[in-house]
């Protein structure tokens, strides 16, 4: 694992404390699906592993998430991919994330931005568009071991 998910993440918690957002920082890992019903906003930021597959951290809440049956209308989220265009299934994870958020119901925020291994202009752009209009309190999701 490079870090790089978990860097983005505290850079996304740092920012949404800064503007007065109660944030938590949290671990897919630590996330169960169900946990999704009880959120207003999530931001995930993560990283996509072999053949657009969830890093090992959010194997199970991917898992969990892909066979629920769950009511997300109340959940407004925003995903931010890492990937490496040279793997055929680019952001493959982000993706699968994206639509099935959608398909429970969940809202976009904003659209997924997908970012190769040079990503710090695509997530400063996605961070703006995130931080630039005033809302509740979102929850920053990676898939590294994170704790507030």
């Amino acid at each position: 694992m490079t870090g790089n998910a978990e860097t983005l993440a505290t850079e996304a918690h740092d920012r949404a404390e800064s503007q007065a957002f109660t944030s938590n920082l949290l671990n897919l890992v630590e996330v169960k699906a169900t946990d999704l019903t009880s959120m207003a906003e999530a931001l995930f930021i993560v990283s996509t592993w072999g053949d657009g597959e969830p890093p090992d951290d959010a194997v199970d809440f991917w898992y969990d998430l892909e066979t629920a049956k769950l009511d997300l209308s109340g959940l407004a989220y925003a995903v931010f991919g890492l990937g490496d265009k040279d793997y055929p299934e680019f952001n493959g994870f982000a993706r699968l994330l994206d639509e099935r958020l959608v398909a429970l119901g969940a809202k976009r925020l904003i659209a997924r931005a997908e970012a190769d291994l040079d990503f710090d202009d695509t997530f400063a752009a996605w961070s703006e568009q995130i931080f630039s209009s005033p809302r509740s309190s979102p929850r920053i999701c990676d898939h590294k071991s994170l704790t507030t």
